[in-house]
């Protein structure tokens, strides 16, 4: 993802648009940044199994005197961030320098030169750390044969973890002009971390697309409201990392990255407004499907987040008589929004049934405003599980008072007995569920 210092706009006081690079076929200078991008990208595959610093080195040289010297930085670092890094040590770097310091310090001074008066060499120094070194490490297992340290293997291990000195392991290689589309969306994400609040239309599209992106809203934990208009259309109001107390940044990223899933729909327009610069102005950034951006996602139409995963697998241990699914339909509440369990609980002897939605990032205004439409228009057997270590204000109310809603909260994990207390407590045969709420017609 882009940096703040990396971002390239043009903001005229009213909307901020990204500048991206236009990489079409009568581009001017079209060949010559494929081929800048297609070259960076051949330095980092040279480079996996050397050090960072080699990388770093290499990519100064194949800069030069460029003038675009930002929109280098830029693509380098969407390649950094494809990869791994790690430490490339015999020993660690941070026990071996306490070690080497303390031994150095009794043999006080250590020359390159030894003489009469100062008879420790540097190459005696070493080979003595080797061997006091070996003989520490053989004494804590005395069972198990280790191999003598080299004054090479030492000296390659001391500063092993230094930025510079890191090795390049892995990483994950693309082709140049789908760097440069990856970099344009980065733009556009980097904008959208500014963001106080994100207005989506969805201009007709297929009921899948419409399911799959409200499905991938809840895998990112956004907050965000959902109304039909009628004629397939839909409009979304998210809220933006600038409109939290808390968690801006884990949320704006959250946020960035649920962009890419907005791509796979064949027909939107996208508002966000802004609080822009250090003096927080108030700015517009507006997208449609025409905008040229593309999408790396996969539409694989099934977004499942880690707390639900383990969550099912507990479930599962337990043994119950309920079956677990994840294919709940989305409900419209009243027109008003749209509530998207995450769970059916289907009990295989008496054919009752619970539902379960997980509440990712919220705030106390949202959350009672959710529990309002669904006290009004949801399923009876619908239980909200909320994330305590997602709340984004300072509110001090308990999520248990939210009035006729059922809620769970929960820290680390959803316990998977807690749950089954609740769907117990419930659940209803589908035949004898009140009739106030309507399917969303997707």
């Amino acid at each position: 993802m882009l940096t703040a210092d990396l971002l390239r706009v043009k903001d005229d006081g009213k909307s901020v648009t990204p500048r991206y690079i236009n990489i079409g076929p009568r581009a001017r200078g079209r060949e010559r940044t494929l081929e800048r991008a297609t070259g960076l990208v051949s330095l980092f595959e040279q480079h996996v199994g050397r050090t960072r610093g080699e990388l770093d080195e290499a990519i100064a040289d194949f800069v030069g005197d460029g003038t675009d010297f930002i929109v280098t930085r830029g693509l380098t670092k969407l390649l950094q961030d494809r990869s791994s890094f790690e430490t490339a040590a015999v020993l660690d770097p941070e026990w071996l320098r306490e070690r080497l310091f303390s031994l150095a310090a009794e043999l006080h001074p250590i020359v390159r030169d030894p003489d009469v008066v100062h008879p420790t060499g540097r190459a005696a120094f070493l080979t003595l750390a080797c061997e006091r070194l070996h003989a520490e490490r053989q004494a804590e297992t005395p069972d198990v044969p280790i191999a003598p340290l080299t004054p090479e293997q030492l000296e390659a291990s001391l500063y092993a973890d230094l930025e510079e000195s890191l090795v390049l392991r892995r990483f994950e290689s693309l082709g140049g002009e789908e760097l440069i589309h990856r970099y344009n969306l980065s733009l556009a994400q980097a904008v959208l971390y500014r963001a106080s609040v994100m207005n989506v239309r969805l201009l007709g599209g297929s009921p899948q697309q419409h399911r799959q992106l409200m499905r991938y809203m809840k895998f990112c934990r956004l907050m965000h409201s959902v109304r039909a208009r009628g004629d397939g259309v839909w409009d979304i109001v998210i809220d933006g990392p600038l409109s939290l107390f808390s968690n801006t940044q884990k949320y704006g990223l959250q946020m960035a990255v649920f962009l890419p899933a907005l791509l796979h729909c064949d027909a939107w327009e996208m508002e966000a407004e802004l609080s822009w610069g250090t003096q927080r102005d108030s700015r517009i950034f507006t997208l449609d499907h025409t905008c040229g951006l593309q999408s790396h996602y996969r539409q694989t139409g099934q977004y499942v987040t880690e707390e639900q995963t383990y969550f099912e697998d507990r479930f599962a241990e337990l043994g119950s008589p309920w079956e677990v699914s994840r294919d709940a339909e989305l409900i419209d509440l009243g027109g008003r929004d749209v509530c998207v369990p995450d769970l059916v609980f289907r009990h295989r002897e008496d054919g009752r049934v619970a539902m379960m939605e997980i509440i990712g990032f919220w705030r106390r205004t949202w959350l009672e405003s959710k529990a309002q439409h669904l006290a009004q228009y949801g399923p009876p057997n619908l239980i909200l599980a909320i994330s305590d270590r997602l709340k984004t204000d300072r509110s001090k109310k308990s999520v248990e008072s939210l009035g006729d809603v059922h809620t769970y909260a929960f820290k680390g994990v959803i316990l998977a007995k807690r749950v089954l207390e609740l769907v117990e407590t419930v659940a209803v045969v589908p035949a004898t569920a009140p009739r106030r709420k309507r399917r969303a017609k997707l």
